[in-house]
């Protein structure tokens, strides 16, 4: 064909009109489109208002072809798109009406889809739906690949278990805004039984950007660290593009998520921490709601937690005096604390994903001479965080993994180079393990910078509880000196993730 050739087709009721441009083959046979249909590059295919196109093997648009779908286009098979660049399917109706599952690859935009599969769909591309995406039957599988509505998508059928957005990867779900208002996300999992979980977000107010979304996905498991009720459930709720919003946010769960008491579950925000706690779950409607919301989040259903105990053992390196034991710092007149304590010391939770993002900071927790420290660690926290030590003249210490917080009570060693990051501790003279001192100035190495502030306190003849002050003894002389200097000739610096 090297010229442009107009055909019609009936198909029954239906008449099927489409132009045909260079380079593009249809086969038709008895109302039906038989073999893989390849639309090549530079070739448009029209289906025109009114006509139905019958794909009954994979339709592929190939890079630079276009389908100007403006009727309705039935694919028995797959949709393979392989322009590069967004691709738009035209105004009309797509409808995934095959009997084993179908897939819509690259990167669609479509009008009108269509779900009358009860094998499904799987979205193994960017979509994107700007009119109606109806459910009749069947479930599409998002992956790790979005599916987007636009700012006048909405959804028609009967969204349940067997229709329905499966969003437990990490391709979301996302609906654009052109104003406030309120819109359910018809997602749920099928991780064994299949459980249709909608979320319904209601805007109040905000700026809606041009390329804004709102964004579900959601796993079938508890949200770690959530005590003895909670749900086998969390949602993730994400934005972009909308800002100074206020919206209401209903979450459907199944009777079969519950573990434990339904009656004293909370709709929890555990993302960001720290969490925040809302309403009390509707054990009627088996909903959980989250009113005001001003940030998103990673949102599920648990208890009210108790506070937690940590409990450490460690040793700091310029108190330690042999036998598992540390004196007691001094100031100018005595010992600087009460009873058995030698000194201080600070503990940071930080983000496992991201290290630089520490989400609680504790008081000064006293540190025995015995090298026994305990804290409370508030109920908010009880994911699993990486713990820090942080001493006022000594090197911030790592555990060398995230340490979980969900019991009630958790013991950490820092003084087991396994379990120190990077084994950043040294050994003392009797086989104990301490962390380094010397770091006056706490910034994360023992230098130069740490000997000049002993330096002048020493030569002025400083005495006190000072942090210049490495060995405890109350006075500023040689012995802190000593300590730095021979850390920092061996580079000594903190290590962390």
């Amino acid at each position: 064909m090297k010229s442009q050739i107009a055909q019609s087709v009936h198909l029954g009721k239906a008449t099927l009109s489409f132009l045909l441009m260079t380079g593009f083959f249809l086969t038709c046979l008895n109302q039906y489109s038989w073999a893989e249909n390849i639309i090549t590059s530079g070739t448009t295919l029209r289906v025109t208002p009114g006509t139905t196109l019958v794909s009954v093997e994979n339709m592929v648009i190939k890079n630079g072809a276009t389908l100007n779908n403006a009727g309705t286009v039935i694919a028995r098979k797959n949709v393979v798109n392989e322009n590069a660049a967004a691709n738009s399917l035209g105004t009309g109706t797509l409808q995934i009406a095959g009997t084993v599952q179908q897939t819509i690859s690259g990167t669609n935009i479509i009008q009108n889809l269509v779900i009358n599969n009860a094998a499904g769909m799987v979205n193994g591309g960017q979509t994107r739906v700007e009119g109606v995406l109806t459910m009749n039957s069947g479930r599409i599988i998002l992956g790790s690949n979005h599916l987007t509505l636009g700012t006048a998508a909405s959804i028609a059928g009967v969204p349940s278990a067997s229709a329905m957005v499966v969003a437990t990867g990490s391709g979301e779900l996302r609906k654009s805004f052109s104003s406030a208002g309120s819109f359910t996300f018809i997602v749920g999992d099928n991780t064994g039984t299949a459980e249709y979980t909608p979320v319904t977000l209601s805007f109040s107010g905000g700026s809606f950007s041009g390329s804004n979304y709102a964004g579900l996905k959601l796993t079938n498991a508890a949200y770690p660290g959530s005590g003895s009720n909670y749900l086998n459930r969390y949602w993730v709720v994400t934005q972009n593009g909308i800002t100074g919003f206020t919206c209401n946010a209903t979450f459907q769960y199944t009777v079969a998520d519950v573990t434990g008491s339904e009656n004293t579950l909370l709709c929890v925000r555990v993302l960001p921490e720290p969490p925040v706690s809302f309403n009390p779950a509707n054990t009627t409607l088996h909903q959980l709601t989250a009113n005001g919301l001003t940030t998103f989040g990673t949102f599920t259903g648990r208890s009210a937690l108790t506070d937690k105990t940590l409990n450490l053992t460690l040793f700091i390196e310029g108190l330690y005096n042999g036998g598992g034991t540390m004196r007691k710092a001094l100031n100018g007149t005595g010992p600087q604390f009460p009873g058995t304590t030698a000194d201080q010391i600070q503990v940071e939770l930080h983000n496992p994903a991201n290290y630089s993002n520490i989400v609680y900071t504790s008081g000064n927790v006293n540190l025995s001479t015995t090298g026994q420290a305990s804290m409370t660690i508030p109920a908010a926290y009880g994911g699993s965080y990486y713990l820090t030590i942080k001493h006022r003249n000594s090197i911030a210490t790592v555990s060398s993994t995230p340490v979980s917080m969900a019991g009630t009570t958790i013991t950490y060693p820092f003084n087991v180079p396994a379990m120190v990051y990077g084994g950043n501790l040294l050994m003392m003279i009797d086989g104990v393990y301490a962390i380094y001192s010397g770091d006056v100035n706490q910034d994360g190495s023992i230098d130069t910078g740490d000997m000049s502030p002993v330096d002048n306190d020493a030569s002025n003849f400083a005495t006190g509880y000072l942090s210049t002050d490495v060995n405890g003894d109350g006075s500023i002389d040689t012995g802190d000196m000593t300590i730095i200097d021979n850390n920092a000739s061996s580079f000594v610096g903190s290590i962390t993730p």
